[in-house]
């Protein structure tokens, strides 16, 4: 039988706990303003790489 490995948050740095998943975790335990300013953030690092 095959484990199913943690699912870690990069935005609390917490694991989630094994009966939930990343999206229920991400709408209840961060802010909107939290998870846009996270996307917003790997984006510039993304494209803009050190210009930022």
């Amino acid at each position: 039988m095959a484990t199913r490995s943690s699912i870690y948050c990069r935005l609390c740095n917490e694991t989630i706990a094994p009966d939930d998943d990343l999206e229920h975790h991400l709408v209840y335990s961060h802010k909107p303003r939290e998870l846009a300013m996270e996307l917003a953030s790997e984006w510039e690092t993304e494209e803009l790489g050190d210009a930022v």
